[in-house]
């Protein structure tokens, strides 16, 4: 079950970049892209808080202290840049404050890519 969870998780979050921004970003305006991606995001996140947070309480059923803790930052994560992160970003968006909505953008590529990493760790340990 956990490896099912670790797997989901990682393969929702490569399919977004692959498939879904690329798509998004040949077809649709600056505008348009914008806004679907508002609407995108915070569905985004709560799928993987939902993901992560089942990873959680698969770890504890279990037993598996190192797969809580990591699930644990991956939740985290997902949480963090729904309610706190994405917020911020939207708003340097609309103020149009490129320097700071780059900033920004940055730091949410940075905790995407850290929770691919855990997703893959957690496959590669629960594969041995």
């Amino acid at each position: 079950m956990l490896t099912l969870v670790a797997a989901a998780t990682l393969s929702f979050m490569i399919f977004f970049p692959l498939v879904v921004a690329t798509s998004v970003f040949k077809v649709l305006d600056d505008k348009q892209s914008s806004k679907f991606l508002r609407i995108f995001f915070p569905k985004y996140y709560l799928y993987g808080f939902a993901l992560s947070f089942l990873g959680v309480i698969f770890s504890i059923y279990f037993e598996n202290k190192l797969s809580i803790l990591i699930y644990s930052l991956i939740m985290f994560g997902f949480l963090f840049s729904r309610q706190i992160l994405m917020p911020l970003v939207n708003k340097a968006k609309d103020l149009n404050n490129e320097k700071k909505f780059n900033k920004l953008h940055k730091l949410s590529v940075f905790i995407n890519f850290l929770q691919i990493i855990g997703c893959v760790f957690l496959l590669v340990i629960y594969l041995k």
